[in-house]
């Protein structure tokens, strides 16, 4: 069963999978145990909306990726790995900075290519590959 956990959980699930390991078929796992920590913390109430703490903090509307935070040049200084490339490659799609798959494949073969990545991160990259092949076609 799918469950929908609401936009912060999804947010920060984004950010621990970009910033660390989560074993395959661990992600709802993962995403109940941060849901719980935000209610634990005050960030959500146990009805999954944010509380006032949460917009005290600055993460009501997200936790970076909403244009409600930031520019375009504020999602490249939070995410450095996107700083070098054009502006052009990037859209706004539903308050989410979103790239190209230009921008992809390339991130995706540096870490194809990079001698301390897991094979973890591996695979995730050859997923994204494969993704944009099929999607041509």
């Amino acid at each position: 069963m799918k469950i929908k956990y609401p936009k912060l959980v999804e947010d920060a699930f984004t950010v621990a999978k970009q910033h660390g390991k989560i074993a395959p078929g661990k992600e709802n796992d993962v995403k109940a145990r941060i849901y719980q920590v935000m209610v634990d913390r005050g960030m959500l109430n146990e009805l999954g909306e944010p509380t006032q703490l949460a917009v005290d903090k600055g993460i009501a509307g997200g936790l970076g990726f909403t244009n409600q935070l930031g520019s375009l040049e504020e999602f490249k200084r939070r995410w450095p790995m996107y700083a070098e490339f054009d502006n052009s490659h990037f859209m706004l799609i539903d308050g989410e900075w979103m790239t190209d798959s230009y921008v992809i494949k390339i991130l995706a073969t540096r870490k194809l290519e990079a001698p301390d990545s897991t094979s973890e991160e591996r695979l995730q990259a050859e997923e994204m590959l494969q993704q944009i092949e099929d999607s041509k076609g």
